[in-house]
């Protein structure tokens, strides 16, 4: 509760401030260790993932061209490194994995309940609820798969919500707490997944 109201406070802090200061973005550690980024728009969010460097050697293949010397001996290219940065969780987020695994945005709240594997599919269950006015037809949210070591297995985006056309029983309303149908995804190594590990960003809400 604390941590929350410090929170509030900073973010209305930057509210109060100048245009110049609020467009930057800052980052602070709650109580528990938890980090949180203010962003400009005076939102704020949970810093979960870091992107680190590690070096891949790229192995060029060889070219003989008898030409391209003098004495006619053949020449090669080598082999170079390049840096591909690689996305892992922080060693907050693994240690409490309650901050993943739910998102919100525009009244609209998603959060990840239960798994179930069949085969190599994995099943996904959300709970979705509501404090929008608007009657939702879809939700569609960007998941982030990590393994149990934080390195990320894979993106996809998945749709968590989805209205039968004119049939209104079917939106997502006011008020209301409705449960997903099971969603199924494939490519996830399950030996590698079982903290289930995952983070969520709502991507797109349509409505009527």
């Amino acid at each position: 509760m604390h941590t929350l109201l410090r929170l509030s406070a900073l973010s209305s802090l930057l509210l109060l401030s100048s245009s110049a200061i609020a467009a930057d973005v800052a980052n602070i550690t709650l109580e528990n260790g938890a980090q949180v980024r203010l962003k400009d728009d005076f939102t704020w969010e949970y810093v979960l993932t870091e992107t680190q460097a590690a070096p891949n050697v790229l192995a060029t293949e060889a070219v003989v061209s008898a030409s391209s010397t003098v004495s006619g001996a053949p020449s090669m290219t080598t082999s170079s490194a390049v840096i591909v940065p690689v996305t892992t969780l922080t060693a907050t987020a693994i240690a409490k994995p309650e901050l993943l695994g739910s998102t919100a945005k525009d009244g609209i709240k998603v959060s990840f309940t239960d798994s179930q594997w069949k085969g190599d599919k994995l099943g996904l269950t959300f709970e979705l609820t509501s404090t929008s006015n608007e009657h939702v037809t879809l939700v569609e949210v960007e998941a982030r798969f990590f393994a149990d070591n934080g390195t990320l297995l894979k993106t996809d985006k998945l749709e968590v919500w989805e209205a039968i056309f004119r049939m209104p029983e079917t939106y997502l309303r006011r008020g209301e707490q409705r449960k997903s149908s099971i969603i199924w995804v494939e490519g996830i190594d399950k030996s590698l997944w079982q903290k289930q590990l995952i983070d969520l960003k709502i991507t797109e809400i349509n409505s009527r």
